[in-house]
């Protein structure tokens, strides 16, 4: 019989890169039912300090991340206008 995958584990994994003030998140999520682990989709895989990328089987993705306020939010930029996509 084939899971439905209805109930989720999530791992969030932090980092402070040394000697340069940044921060990066990795986020890995599985089916806790089955342990099937889950693709992030429409994320180029890479490494970017300053945004969103997936490792190349697409299982993990990795987030720039800062402190609140050290960097316009999504609402502050949104004065310049926002994207859509699907």
């Amino acid at each position: 019989m084939t899971c439905k995958h209805e109930d989720f584990s999530a791992n969030v994994d932090v980092y402070r890169l040394k000697d340069s003030g940044r921060f990066m998140a990795d986020v890995t999520i599985k089916c806790a039912q089955c342990g099937e682990p889950f693709q992030f989709l429409g994320i180029e895989p890479g490494l970017n300090l300053n945004g969103a990328t997936v490792s190349i089987d697409g299982q993990e993705v990795r987030l720039a991340i800062c402190p609140a306020g050290a960097k316009p939010s999504p609402l502050q930029r949104m004065a310049t206008g926002f994207t859509v996509s699907n």
